[in-house]
Protein backbone atom coordinates (compact mmCIF):
# COMPACT_ATOMS: atom_id res chain seq x y z
CA UNK A 1 0.00 0.00 0.00
CA UNK A 2 2.72 2.57 0.81
CA UNK A 3 4.42 1.91 -2.54
CA UNK A 4 1.18 2.52 -4.43
CA UNK A 5 0.71 5.79 -2.57
CA UNK A 6 4.31 6.80 -3.29
CA UNK A 7 3.88 6.05 -7.00
CA UNK A 8 0.71 8.13 -7.10
CA UNK A 9 2.33 11.10 -5.34
CA UNK A 10 5.66 10.98 -7.19
CA UNK A 11 4.05 10.08 -10.53
CA UNK A 12 6.74 7.45 -11.13
CA UNK A 13 5.89 4.01 -12.45
CA UNK A 14 8.91 2.22 -10.95
CA UNK A 15 10.00 2.66 -7.34
CA UNK A 16 13.73 2.24 -6.70
CA UNK A 17 15.05 -0.36 -4.29
CA UNK A 18 16.42 2.30 -1.92
CA UNK A 19 13.08 4.10 -1.85
CA UNK A 20 11.28 0.83 -1.21
CA UNK A 21 13.72 0.05 1.59
CA UNK A 22 12.94 3.44 3.19
CA UNK A 23 9.17 3.33 2.70
CA UNK A 24 8.68 0.05 4.59
CA UNK A 25 10.35 1.11 7.85
CA UNK A 26 8.73 4.56 7.65
CA UNK A 27 5.30 2.93 7.35
CA UNK A 28 6.20 0.65 10.25
CA UNK A 29 7.25 3.59 12.43
CA UNK A 30 4.06 5.50 11.62
CA UNK A 31 1.82 2.52 12.40
CA UNK A 32 3.75 1.79 15.60
CA UNK A 33 3.37 5.39 16.79
CA UNK A 34 -0.34 5.61 16.06
CA UNK A 35 -1.32 2.30 17.65
CA UNK A 36 1.12 2.40 20.58
CA UNK A 37 -1.32 3.90 23.14
CA UNK A 38 -3.62 0.91 22.62
CA UNK A 39 -0.66 -1.45 23.16
CA UNK A 40 0.22 0.35 26.40
CA UNK A 41 -3.38 0.09 27.62
CA UNK A 42 -3.50 -3.61 26.70
CA UNK A 43 -0.30 -4.30 28.60
CA UNK A 44 -1.54 -2.34 31.63
CA UNK A 45 -4.76 -4.35 31.59
CA UNK A 46 -2.86 -7.64 31.44
CA UNK A 47 -0.41 -6.72 34.19
CA UNK A 48 -3.16 -5.28 36.38
CA UNK A 49 -5.20 -8.46 36.11
CA UNK A 50 -2.21 -10.68 36.94
CA UNK A 51 -0.79 -8.68 39.82
CA UNK A 52 -4.15 -7.59 41.31
CA UNK A 53 -2.93 -3.98 41.41
CA UNK A 54 -5.57 -2.25 39.35
CA UNK A 55 -8.27 -3.92 37.34
CA UNK A 56 -9.52 -1.87 34.44
CA UNK A 57 -13.12 -2.14 33.35
CA UNK A 58 -12.34 -1.75 29.65
CA UNK A 59 -9.86 -0.22 27.20
CA UNK A 60 -11.27 3.29 27.58
CA UNK A 61 -10.97 3.10 31.37
CA UNK A 62 -7.35 1.97 31.04
CA UNK A 63 -6.55 4.81 28.62
CA UNK A 64 -8.09 7.46 30.88
CA UNK A 65 -6.24 6.12 33.94
CA UNK A 66 -2.95 6.18 32.04
CA UNK A 67 -3.69 9.71 30.77
CA UNK A 68 -4.04 10.90 34.36
CA UNK A 69 -0.26 10.40 34.59
CA UNK A 70 0.19 12.64 31.55
CA UNK A 71 0.31 12.22 27.79
CA UNK A 72 3.82 10.77 27.99
CA UNK A 73 2.37 7.75 29.81
CA UNK A 74 0.71 6.62 26.58
CA UNK A 75 4.04 6.62 24.75
CA UNK A 76 6.33 5.22 27.46
CA UNK A 77 8.45 2.57 25.76
CA UNK A 78 7.78 3.74 22.19
CA UNK A 79 11.47 3.97 21.32
CA UNK A 80 12.38 0.34 21.97
CA UNK A 81 9.18 -0.81 20.29
CA UNK A 82 9.97 1.14 17.11
CA UNK A 83 13.60 0.02 17.21
CA UNK A 84 12.43 -3.57 16.93
CA UNK A 85 9.62 -2.89 14.45
CA UNK A 86 11.45 -0.72 11.90
CA UNK A 87 14.11 -3.34 11.02
CA UNK A 88 11.38 -5.98 10.84
CA UNK A 89 9.52 -3.85 8.28
CA UNK A 90 12.75 -3.41 6.31
CA UNK A 91 13.35 -7.17 6.29
CA UNK A 92 9.78 -7.70 5.09
CA UNK A 93 10.39 -5.30 2.19
CA UNK A 94 13.63 -7.07 1.28
CA UNK A 95 11.85 -10.42 1.32
CA UNK A 96 9.24 -9.06 -1.07
CA UNK A 97 11.94 -7.79 -3.42
CA UNK A 98 13.73 -11.14 -3.26
CA UNK A 99 10.48 -12.92 -4.11
CA UNK A 100 9.95 -10.63 -7.12
CA UNK A 101 13.47 -11.37 -8.38
CA UNK A 102 12.95 -15.12 -8.01
CA UNK A 103 9.61 -15.00 -9.82
CA UNK A 104 11.13 -12.96 -12.68
CA UNK A 105 14.01 -15.44 -13.01
CA UNK A 106 11.57 -18.36 -13.01
CA UNK A 107 9.53 -16.74 -15.81
CA UNK A 108 12.67 -16.28 -17.93
CA UNK A 109 13.84 -19.88 -17.49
Amino acid sequence: MPRKSYRKVSKKEVVSNITTLLIGPAAGAISCTTTFPLEVARKHMQVGALSCRQVYRNMLHALTCILEQGLSGLYRGLGPSCIKLVPAAGIHVLRGKQKNILVENEDEG
